[in-house]
């Protein structure tokens, strides 16, 4: 009976690791609209670790300028280069590390101008949270 309670309590913590692992998995939609989606991978933004950046752009519209900067205080800027996924029209990833810093949740914030031929520049101002990892 002991092996069947012990079974079941570490089949228990089994499942609580799997759900944390989903959920710092999760993609964080920081916006949307007909001309544009931005998606930030992992949601949860842990420093130091490799963030993914995906947008998904309607025809006509390009990406001019990325960088993301520090709201909370002051990080300097990174600059992201975004490049365009094989295969799939109109759809951009980038990759980038956060640096670490005294705050556990930070705020910061990405400047992504787009260009359209006809439309002219869109700029767009999405804060996000970092946290530590856990």
């Amino acid at each position: 009976m002991r092996l069947v309670v012990l079974a079941f309590y570490l089949l228990c913590l089994t499942g609580c690791s799997e759900q944390r692992q989903a959920e710092a998995a999760a993609i964080l939609q920081l916006h949307q609209d007909d001309q544009v989606s931005v998606s930030l991978s992992p949601a949860e933004a842990p420093v130091e670790q490799l963030l993914n950046w995906s947008v998904q752009l309607s025809e006509g519209w390009h990406i001019k300028h990325a960088e993301v900067v520090g709201v909370s205080m002051s990080m300097g800027t990174i600059p992201l280069l975004f490049k365009a996924v094989t295969g799939q029209q109109q759809q951009y990833v980038a990759e980038m590390v956060l640096g670490a810093c005294s705050q556990p949740k930070m705020k910061w914030q990405l400047q992504l101008t787009l260009l359209h031929v006809t439309q002219g520049e869109k700029v767009l101002l999405l804060p996000f949270y970092s946290s530590w990892p856990v």
